[in-house]
């Protein structure tokens, strides 16, 4: 689709210099949008023709002229050069500025340290450090094609093919390749959002084939979290989130904006969570299970007898709401992560825990008590039954395995019964 590209001289009536005299300004608008830029020209108010987009000085108008043949050969060359061009590009070529990088690797060092300074806010040390090398792979891919780098604006499909050959050379799990093939479609999905590129050239690039393990906990595991008592207070916040998610399959992010107000009564009297998800706003409906009711309670307890009241401020309302939130916590996600390892320590859990392991917990014991699968992909915000179906997968493997190891337990009894 071809781009429509406009340039307007014009100036700023309401701001005149001590002289009397006022800057002439240029718009350059491209697709409907629009970015103004000094020429360095300017004249007094009354010597200015607005409808013709001309001073009363012709020598002031030669130099308007050989600024809008700048912008033109501006607009051209980053068009031939690049497929793509924005507003935001002309004025930075004008302007002498770069702000975005247009190589890979340097896009790659810059979106590494965005991730980096988000570390402790949204972002944990273990997710920098999975994209520090991912970022240390790519560059070691570009060194052994022999490049310094590569301009982004010439990569293709083939590269991410060449790169998987690379990655499998090496010798790493399918997952691991997918992860460093993952950030380098990052880095082309971002070229896009800063118009450097039109579109991902990765877009339709296929991934190597993993086998889908569920990590999650065992009944006995969750009895543990349940009877430990810890003293230390962002541990124990921890723990209970982490129950309560086992047995109502809320998210972290829903956890944090839960409030007691998004706990209500059916005609029954059986009580639910009636909510928003965070991450897609699509409103939820979970039954809320007595372990998960005995925790709220507790939470309310302690926040009455600490005296402690904490309010959330929705992003899309204008007032503050009241409600007080379930889970209040001061410190930070990446805190409460490390607070978990703490936690799975002291109860001797092998499963490195996370609020997500939660999620999967919910699904595998929903399965196990005969929980159609249907039922558990509506409660987990499933889209459709196959991702559930993955519980069923490892519902049907633990059969199988404790199976094996009945048949090698009544063996080994049948050997000695022999030997005797």
């Amino acid at each position: 689709m071809r781009s429509t590209f406009k340039i307007l001289f014009y100036i700023n009536r309401q701001k005149t210099k001590a002289d009397g005299k006022t800057a002439i300004l240029c718009r350059i608008t491209i697709d409907g949008k629009s970015s103004a830029i000094t020429t360095g020209e300017e004249c007094l108010p009354a010597e200015w023709n607005a409808k013709q987009g001309q001073a009363t000085d012709k020598r002031i108008n030669k130099r308007l002229a050989e600024f809008k043949e700048l912008v033109e050969k501006t607009y051209q060359d980053l068009l031939t050069r690049d497929g793509v061009v924005s507003v935001e590009l002309i004025k930075n070529c004008l302007q002498g500025i770069a702000t975005h990088p247009t190589t890979l690797l340097a896009m790659s060092r810059v979106e590494l340290q965005s991730v980096k300074e988000c570390v402790g806010k949204s972002k944990t040390e273990r997710t920098y450090q999975n994209l520090y090398y991912s970022a240390k792979m790519l560059t070691e891919f570009v060194k052994d094609r022999g490049n310094e780098d590569i301009p982004i604006t010439v990569i293709t499909e083939d590269l991410f093919e060449e790169y998987r050959f690379f990655l499998k050379k090496q010798e790493l799990a399918a997952a691991t390749i997918n992860r460093y093939l993952c950030w380098l479609s990052r880095l082309m999905y971002r070229a896009v959002s800063q118009r450097l590129i039109r579109c991902n050239p990765f877009e339709n690039a296929k991934y190597e084939k993993t086998e889908q393990k569920i990590r999650f906990l065992q009944k006995k595991d969750v009895a543990k979290l349940m009877t430990l008592k810890v003293n230390d207070k962002e541990a124990e916040q921890a723990r209970l989130m982490l129950v309560f998610a086992c047995f109502t399959v809320l998210a972290i992010a829903d956890m944090e904006h839960l409030q007691y107000g998004h706990i209500q009564t059916a005609v029954g009297g059986q009580k639910y969570i009636r909510k928003e998800r965070q991450k897609t706003k699509v409103e939820f409906v979970v039954p809320l299970h007595p372990i998960a009711e005995v925790i709220i309670k507790h939470c309310k307890a302690e926040q009455e007898r600490n005296g402690g009241e904490q309010s959330v401020k929705e992003k899309d309302e204008t007032e503050t709401r009241t409600d007080n939130l379930v889970f209040p916590c001061d410190c930070s996600r990446s805190i409460m992560c490390a607070k978990l390892s703490i936690v799975g320590r002291a109860c001797g859990i092998r499963e490195r825990l996370s609020y997500h392991i939660a999620r999967h917990t919910f699904g595998t014991m929903s399965l196990s008590a005969g929980i159609p699968i249907e039922s558990i992909a509506k409660l987990m915000g499933h889209a459709s039954i196959a991702s559930a179906q993955t519980y069923a997968q490892v519902t049907d493997n633990k059969i199988s395995e404790d199976m094996d190891r009945l048949i090698r337990k009544h063996q080994k009894e049948e050997t000695k019964e022999e030997a005797v």
